[in-house]
């Protein structure tokens, strides 16, 4: 039974069925990516403003945080700040006040010592004055004393030397008269116009002494002992004879040498008896003159001893009143050193304790200032610290929630983009499937004409260049890529 189609016409049918159902299939997997792509597009954008939007509120709130954080910060500061002010001016007044007391103390303790020095020094000098007014009176009766004693004695020695010069005085005076005169006799000394002067200058015999001491009697004898020896000549009858002559010249010279042995001795004698008391009245004068010698010497004794005694009392008395001179100096000098060392003592005690007051207030004061600051720095260094550790969590708070924001503005465009992505190849792949299926069709039309031709015994293809090139395989499809992004 045939209806009138022939089988090579229902295959073409088929197979046209099968392309224009590819088509279609395609046209609308592009179109449907493409409807996705462009979904994905605006709610990217969206997920865009939203998260600039995000972003603007974070910076908002970082902003009014950072701001308020500043007026905190400053409030804290300026508190800290006046409170400093308060507790240095409260410091320094209590610091000026322990000066102020220091110092006065210090004047009122140094005024006091030397008040106190003053009156020691004082009270030193007049013991110096009394002591020595009672030196120079003590000084002054004994010098008087001794010195009365002295006169005393000077003038009893006086008295006595008077009395023995006075004694020894004749004497002495005959001395002189009998030394004078023998000094004239010697010719050495004395008036030379005197009568004799020189006449027993020397011992020695000259014949102007012989002339001068010769006897009297011995020209008479001479001539008469010259006169028998004439007469005895004259008697032997030679009186000019050489005997004679010899013999009258032997008497001669005897005569003569017993003349001059006599005359020597009458002058040795004459010369002695002469000189000799004039020695004696010497020796007298020499021993009144060693007299008076004597009692000037004991004179000089008695004075000096007299003087001596009162030199050692005049000493012992002015040594005693250099001694209490020198104690009531060395009295003076102990108080006046005394007085001095104990008010330097007492003054450096009292600098010393102005000096540890004010030392010790300094040292307080620094120390308090020093925890003032302390203080004040370390809550100055809290409230920076606090500011920065606010200030850091609003940075991390604003750094989280711009993360946040730009997480989830990064995760939902690149899922938007991804889903996107997806839809345009879902696109190209349902249309690739249904070109794919149209074009397995059409093959399969085309296979199952050609076997139901050779069962049928015919050889005939449809047609030596297969499809009919007419036929648009495009039609109703658009094979070009969607915009993804509309």
């Amino acid at each position: 039974m045939t209806f009138g189609i022939s089988a090579t016409t229902a295959s073409l049918i088929g197979a046209a069925a099968t392309v224009g159902g590819a088509a279609i299939g395609a046209a609308a997997s592009g179109k449907a990516a493409r409807t996705q792509a462009n979904a994905a597009s605006e709610a990217q954008a969206q997920q865009l403003a939203m998260a600039q939007t995000a972003i603007e509120a974070q910076q908002d709130i970082l902003n009014k945080q950072l701001n308020a954080q500043n007026g905190i910060m400053n409030s804290q500061l300026k508190a800290q700040f006046d409170a400093l002010a308060q507790q240095k001016t409260a410091l320094e007044n209590a610091y000026r006040e322990q000066l102020n007391i220091a110092s006065q103390t210090r004047d009122q303790q140094l005024g006091v010592t030397q008040e106190t020095r003053d009156q020691q020094i004082a009270a030193a000098q007049a013991t110096r004055g009394e002591q020595f007014d009672f030196a120079r009176a003590n000084r002054d009766e004994i010098l008087n004393f001794a010195g009365g004693n002295r006169d005393a004695q000077l003038q009893l020695a006086q008295g006595v030397l008077d009395n023995q010069v006075g004694t020894y005085q004749p004497y002495n005076q005959a001395g002189l008269a009998g030394q004078n005169r023998l000094l004239e006799y010697l010719g050495i000394g004395g008036n030379a116009g005197s009568t004799g002067y020189g006449k027993y200058a020397t011992a020695e015999f000259t014949p102007e002494a012989f002339l001068a001491n010769k006897d009297p009697g011995y020209g008479f004898r001479m001539s008469e002992g010259l006169k028998a020896v004439d007469r005895q000549a004259a008697a032997r009858g030679g009186l000019i004879s050489g005997n004679a002559l010899k013999a009258s010249q032997t008497f001669g010279q005897d005569m003569a040498s017993q003349e001059y042995g006599n005359a020597f001795n009458r002058y040795q004698t004459a010369r002695a008896g002469t000189l000799s008391p004039l020695q004696s009245l010497q020796g007298v004068g020499f021993n009144a003159a060693t007299g008076i010698a004597n009692a000037y010497g004991q004179y000089g004794q008695a004075g000096s001893n007299a003087l001596n005694a009162y030199g050692n009392i005049g000493s012992g008395a002015l040594t005693n009143y250099g001694n209490i001179g020198a104690g009531a100096i060395g009295t003076l000098g102990s108080g006046t050193y005394n007085a001095l060392g104990t008010a330097g003592s007492a003054s450096l005690g009292a600098l010393g304790g102005y000096g540890s007051a004010a030392g010790g207030a300094t040292g307080a004061y620094g120390t308090n200032m020093a925890g003032v600051a302390g203080t004040y720095g370390s809550n100055v260094s809290n409230i920076y610290g606090a500011k920065g550790t606010q200030e850091q969590q609003a940075y991390n708070n604003y750094i989280n929630g711009l993360t946040g924001a730009l997480t989830g503005y990064g995760n939902a465009s690149t899922n938007l983009a991804t889903s996107g992505a997806n839809a345009t190849a879902s696109g190209y792949v349902g249309q690739a499937n249904a070109i794919n299926q149209g074009i397995s069709g059409v093959s399969n039309a085309y296979y199952q004409n050609q076997m139901l031709n050779l069962l049928r015994g015919r050889q005939t293809p449809m047609s030596t260049g297969g499809f009919d090139s007419s036929y648009d395989f495009n039609a109703g499809a658009n094979f070009t890529r969607p915009n993804t992004y509309g």
